[in-house]
């Protein structure tokens, strides 16, 4: 037996307990610096159901689908999440979001009875609501809802809105879209439109582009409040979805492109072509 062949047994058992020490070194070593991994994410798109409602939500429009559209576009890409945005009625809109059709609803105001099916999202923007009228004399002393009672009012159906009016006491008429109300109003079927500013003064515009005869409307506000996009309960992975919302809405507020949204709809500055605002006393 030569001498090679007397030491092949002690190199096999260097080369153990080599890989042993090895094997061991590497398990603590993972023990203490534990790889970083991405949680996987559960969701690569999203259902929300818009409503018309310029300028924040535009159907017609797929280049300039509005504001809110675009914020909550932008915001899931943050995550890379891709953002689906049919457009219904909005009773339509809230009953499918409501029973899990969609995953939510692009935005709606909060009411108590609206927490048992979605989840709501930080604030996606802010909405004017008030009264307007054909003239200022129908608006005088109304500092608040409640003072509306000597006149017809009419509300898009379904919005809070409308349960606003009729707690308040007010001679009520539903519409089902601000365009109604205002042709409503022109046919003095109605003293005054309690609604949301931005989409009045939208509807009005659009309505003035295609009329020789120009609307006025004077306009008192009654209050403003914010709004959010709504996470049904029943979405898949609805509290990551909220999160990552959230979390969007967070960057692009930080990073400006919330207001550079903003600015592209016109949405920060006031304008007065096309109502006539009463000071509140």
């Amino acid at each position: 037996m030569t001498f090679g062949l007397l030491l092949r047994p002690i190199y096999r058992l260097i080369g153990v307990v080599c890989l042993i020490t090895g094997v061991m070194t590497g398990s603590k070593q993972a023990a203490a610096e534990p790889p970083l991994l991405q949680p996987p994410n559960p969701r690569q798109n999203v259902i929300l159901m818009c409503n018309p409602f310029p300028p924040s939500k535009i159907a017609d429009r797929p280049v300039m689908p509005g504001s809110d559209v675009e914020i909550l576009r932008a915001a899931f890409a943050v995550s890379h999440i891709a953002v689906i945005t049919p457009f219904y009625p909005w009773k339509r809109a809230y009953l499918m979001a409501e029973q899990g059709a969609a995953d939510g609803l692009c935005s709606c105001s909060y009411s108590p009875e609206r927490e048992t099916a979605f989840l709501y999202s930080n604030e996606l923007g802010r909405e004017h609501i008030g009264l307007f009228s054909l003239n200022n004399a129908a608006l005088d002393g109304i500092e608040q809802l409640a003072d509306a009672k000597q006149l017809t009012i009419g509300v898009v159906a379904g919005y809070t809105l409308e349960s606003q009016a009729r707690n308040a006491g007010l001679d009520v008429i539903s519409a089902n879209s601000e365009n109604a109300l205002l042709g409503l109003l022109l046919a003095r079927r109605l003293d005054a439109i309690f609604s949301f500013q931005a989409p009045m003064q939208y509807t009005i515009r659009t309505r003035n582009q295609t009329h020789d005869q120009q609307v006025k409307l004077s306009y008192r506000d009654i209050d403003n409040s914010p709004y959010y996009s709504c996470i049904s309960r029943k979405a898949k992975s609805s509290g990551f979805l909220l999160e990552r919302l959230n979390h969007g809405l967070t960057v692009l507020r930080k990073n400006g492109v919330y207001g550079d949204i903003l600015e592209k709809y016109g949405m920060l500055a006031e304008e007065h072509e096309i109502l006539a605002p009463l000071n509140n006393r």
